[in-house]
């Protein structure tokens, strides 16, 4: 997942992103089903969402891993490539917050169906 370009797409304050300016469904590029992906193979995806949420945090996991095992090295002497080094940590905190900032939408909706009169 390329949390770069998925935080570019956020809108300040709204924390929704922008997937283009068209505003009628008719007005929508056309965009057919991703080649090799489950439609073109006539595949069916099952995935749920806990499955989808614990792959994104063994993701970030990964990043955080990975950026303090490349801290480590370069504090080792292991690396001299400190451009690695730091876009590595990088990557991993704005995975992060990322990661914090969808959890506290979702308990602030969960928090807000909770308190839904049935």
């Amino acid at each position: 997942m390329d949390y770069g370009s998925a935080i570019s797409k956020v809108i300040p304050g709204t924390f929704v992103p922008d997937l283009g300016s068209a505003v009628r469904p008719d007005e929508a590029p056309n965009i057919g089903p991703i080649p090799g992906g489950p439609a073109a193979t006539g595949e069916t995806s099952a995935t749920s969402f806990k499955d989808t949420v614990k792959s994104l945090l063994a993701d970030v996991n990964d990043k955080i891993v990975a950026s303090d095992q490349a801290s480590r090295d370069f504090a080792d002497g292991k690396t001299n490539d400190l451009g690695k080094v730091v876009t590595s940590v990088e990557e991993a905190n704005l995975a992060l917050n990322y990661t914090m900032a969808m959890r506290q939408k979702l308990l602030d909706a969960y928090s807000e169906i909770s308190r839904m009169q049935v």
